[in-house]
């Protein structure tokens, strides 16, 4: 198997360029994916000069990691939105994302896109009876908003089921080849696009912004962070609204497409999906947890091949992860940063469905540019306001977030931890992994961006954060966000 996601296999593409000098910029796109991509898309044709950038390589980050659904039937989102909010809210969510669907087929279509696009069936099912009444809630609410579905006891596969829930008009799509498309779309349109560029922080000043990297400067009027997790946020404000969940993927070879989507709703997730290039493949997404609980990612692995193996497809060809950002009311955080400052945009908080959010987002946020009307300005506004059930789920999620922390700080070496110990030496803690010739790679064990203590991925062989997701390499260079600080030490200062 090769531990990479089946949206990077064959990939090879032009690199765009790496930022040189201090440049100014109208408007500064800060991430590379789905909504920096797709932001930048509706901005071609803007007279306003546009410049994207991103830490790695366009559409490689978070957006390659996704199953690649385009579906609007999203799990028991709509009972979370209903029960925060009322149907009308959760019916308005339901609007955008159909809408997202039509728009990404719209573009694929103008712009003849070669991305392996293919309309079908999505499902939402169980196999169990006290999920039952979940799914029946769920259809009320899709009765509410016209929705055509059907039920059934099964799905098109043999598959544990017992009730279902169908719909027509989704679709899937290969992530990576869309995206990159667009990238060479609106470079083509005069957008900049600088990769390898990471931005370290941002500096307000009176009517512009200055975006620092660790050796230039980019002046921009107007900034939209485009990335997974805004890490130029003052500490203490996102976490506070968030939580970020991991996941788990595989991919297998088949014998047939079967043509339709599915995610089960009991307490262990079961999301398939098909996909066909010159072979066909069957994708299974599953061991959705948050982020510092079930922190052992073989184990989660080997769950997860179980699954694949015993139910789909034994032909296990690729396995990689994702992390998704969940907010306290199950809706997008996409608008304007602050009340009063309309050159600060913020696209995140996808809730596990980043392809229609991400979309939906570059078109709200373009607007919000273009000083155009959109109808879901005030749903995804960052600034909008509590009520009590918010208020219920804004301190669980704060307990969940302080809940990592200290047990980051309490279960130091887990029991699975192989040729890896934590060491403290002269007051201060250490990671050490040793490799299979017995050398030792020692670094900090300490996250730069909120001090959690960092957990040793025995999979990927990298220091992860349990709480925020930063990732390090076993020689501490930062890999992933949102710490923009390696935890590299000089061993002869102990």
């Amino acid at each position: 198997m090769i531990n990479k996601s089946i949206w990077l296999k064959g990939i090879k593409t032009k690199a765009s360029q790496e930022l040189k000098e201090d440049i100014k910029t109208d408007i500064l796109i800060i991430g590379g994916g789905i909504t920096g991509i797709t932001t930048s898309y509706f901005l071609k044709d803007s007279k306003s000069k546009v410049t994207l950038v991103d830490a790695g390589k366009i559409a490689h980050g978070q957006s390659s990691n996704t199953t690649g659904k385009l579906t609007y039937l999203q799990g028991l989102i709509y009972n979370k939105i209903e029960s925060t909010y009322d149907k009308d809210t959760a019916i308005k969510y339901l609007t955008s994302q159909k809408e997202a669907i039509d728009i990404v087929k719209d573009i694929i279509i103008e712009n003849n896109i070669k991305c392996d696009f293919e309309s079908n069936n999505s499902f939402i099912f169980t196999n169990k009876d006290s999920e039952i009444n979940k799914l029946i809630k769920t259809e009320e609410i899709l009765k509410y908003g016209n929705i055509k579905y059907k039920t059934s006891n099964k799905l098109p596969i043999k598959f544990p089921c017992i009730y279902s829930i169908k719909v027509d008009d989704t679709a899937v799509f290969h992530p990576v080849k869309y995206l990159l498309e667009l990238k060479r779309i609106v470079e083509k349109h005069g957008i900049k696009v600088y990769e390898k560029t990471k931005i370290t922080h941002l500096e307000k000043k009176e009517n512009y912004y200055i975006a620092h990297t660790n050796r230039f400067k980019i002046e921009a009027k107007k900034v939209v962070l485009a990335c997974h997790y805004p890490f130029f946020l003052k500490p203490y404000f996102f976490p506070f609204k968030t939580k970020i969940e991991k996941g788990y993927l595989c991919a297998a070879l088949i014998d047939k497409n079967k043509r339709f989507n599915a995610i089960s709703e009991d307490d262990t997730t079961y999301s398939i999906r098909y996909h066909s290039d010159y072979k066909d493949y069957i994708i299974h997404a599953g061991e959705e947890r948050s982020l510092g609980t079930n922190i052992d990612n073989e184990k989660n692995y080997e769950n997860l091949f179980w699954v694949m193996k015993t139910q789909l497809s034994d032909k296990l060809k690729y396995y990689w992860f994702n992390y998704d950002i969940l907010t306290n009311d199950s809706l997008p955080i996409i608008g304007y940063l602050e009340k009063d400052n309309s050159n600060l945009l913020i696209g995140t908080g996808y809730n596990l469905w980043g392809m229609t959010n991400g979309t939906i987002a570059g078109k709200v946020l373009s607007d919000l540019i273009l000083q155009k009307e959109n109808k879901y300005t005030n749903l995804f506004d960052p600034n909008r306001v509590f009520n009590v059930n918010k208020l219920t789920s804004y301190l669980s999620y704060n307990l969940i977030n302080g809940y990592h922390y200290v047990l980051s700080k309490v279960n130091k070496n887990p029991k699975f931890y192989k040729n890896v110990e934590i060491r403290d030496i002269d007051g201060k803690t250490y990671g050490v992994y040793t490799d299979e010739s017995g050398k030792e790679y020692i670094v900090s064990n300490i996250c730069p961006h909120m001090k959690c203590s960092l957990i040793f991925n025995t999979v990927d062989k990298t220091w992860d954060c349990p709480c925020h997701g930063s990732r390090f390499d076993i020689k501490g260079k930062v890999i992933k966000g949102p710490s923009t600080y390696s935890i590299s030490v000089d061993k002869n200062s102990f």
